[in-house]
């Protein structure tokens, strides 16, 4: 009977890449959520105290968003920018006494000025106060009423008060909302092409305590005071407001904040994980009901040897495969010499030298050392394949 020739064929590179393109998918995919945790944090948010693009508990956002919500433009600005903005912009300095002497010689110059924050200055009467003294008390909160005829403060109707005030107020001053006749939790000073607010304590405005009695309605109404005479009747743009939040290292020389992140990130970023997603779905292999299989199995005695040589070459196991391939070729030559096969290595050596071979002939191949490379395990495979047809007189 004729045997069956079994072609053995590798996988080719294109196989490889297709068996491998799920592993890949899924390190594009990983890659790009690591992308997106470093970035989307950056997309317009941040981590400053009493910012406006803070979204905590110690920014300010919340406050920002209502002001943008009524048609005001709210940007956050620089030391530069703080010291040029126009008579039509309402400046907000937060923690003004941060500010270096030529940054606060050009805000003074300013036409709309809120003050926020004076944690770091109390105990003083800093120039840009105008004759005010910051102060800092540890009193129990109490509610207390404006006291006072500003619009703002009015509007606000009642604040509990906070340990951050403000006192001994130049004339001008209007002084509001104080438990004691002595400290005040805002001042405010209105004169023809100038304003100036004051609220000392920058809790207030921050995103965790702007909902507190009528933190948000004063500091709303202290900000817009030329926006709007009145907070429900703003409609379309009414102007601009720049939030210009000091540090400790600010100066003239130094840069304005250029927000590089873009709105589109994050869209853009989910975009493309769906597009990664939908490709998966796509290219990946679906996972459906089991299928019964027919029993018993049959599976053809040539498949088990291609995976059986698949798996040896996998494994670079050359020194077994030759093993293999030579206890076969000496159990065949055997029984075409008539040698049993529980014989001996020696009964086989004077079978062959019988037939006229010299031991240099089969001796290497039959019982020398293995193969190190797969061209050197083919090699053998073709000797021994010459050696038996030899034998056989093929």
């Amino acid at each position: 009977m004729k045997a069956t020739q079994v072609q053995i064929v590798s996988p080719t590179a294109r196989e490889r890449v297709s068996a491998a393109r799920p592993a890949i998918m899924i390190v594009v995919f990983l890659l790009l959520v690591c992308i997106g945790i470093a970035f989307l944090p950056r997309a317009g948010f941040d981590s400053t105290p009493v910012g406006i693009r803070n979204p905590l508990g110690d920014g300010a956002r919340a406050l920002a968003q209502v002001l943008e919500r009524h048609g005001v433009s709210v940007r956050e600005v620089g030391a530069r920018e703080a010291t040029t903005v126009d008579e039509h912009t309402t400046l907000v300095v937060v923690f003004p006494s941060r500010m270096s002497p030529s940054v606060r010689a050009g805000v003074s110059t300013r036409a709309n000025v809120v003050y926020i924050g004076l944690e770091q200055e109390y105990g003083s009467s800093p120039s840009y106060l105008d004759g005010l003294t910051s102060s800092r008390a540890w009193k129990a909160p109490e509610r207390t009423s404006p006291g006072c005829s500003s619009e703002a403060a009015n509007r606000a109707r009642s604040l509990t008060s906070s340990n951050y005030t403000v006192s001994n107020g130049a004339s001008g001053w209007q002084l509001c909302f104080t438990a004691d006749g002595q400290e005040y939790a805002y001042a405010e000073r209105s004169e023809p092409g100038r304003f100036r607010a004051v609220i000392p304590d920058s809790l207030r405005v921050r995103n965790r305590a702007i909902l507190d009695e009528g933190n948000a309605a004063l500091a709303l109404n202290a900000i817009g005071h030329q926006l709007a005479r009145r907070l429900e009747q703003w409609e379309g743009v009414c102007g601009d407001v720049d939030w210009y939040v000091v540090t400790s290292d600010d100066s003239m020389s130094q840069e304005d904040p250029v927000l590089t992140e873009s709105p589109y990130l994050a869209p853009a970023f989910l975009m493309v994980i769906g597009a990664v997603l939908l490709a998966s779905l796509a290219r990946g292999k679906r996972l459906g009901p089991l299928t019964p299989e027919r029993l018993p199995v049959e599976v053809p005695a040539a498949e088990t040897l291609v995976g059986k040589a698949r798996l040896m070459r996998s494994q670079r196991s050359y020194a077994h495969a030759a093993t293999a391939l030579r206890s076969a070729t000496a159990s065949r030559i055997a029984s075409t010499l008539g040698v049993a096969h529980s014989a001996d290595r020696e009964a086989l050596v004077r079978a062959i030298e019988a037939r006229g071979l010299p031991p240099s002939r089969y001796e290497t191949l039959l019982w020398g050392p293995p193969p190190s490379t797969e061209a050197d395990l083919v090699q053998l495979a073709n000797d021994l394949d010459a050696l038996e047809k030899e034998i056989r007189h093929d």
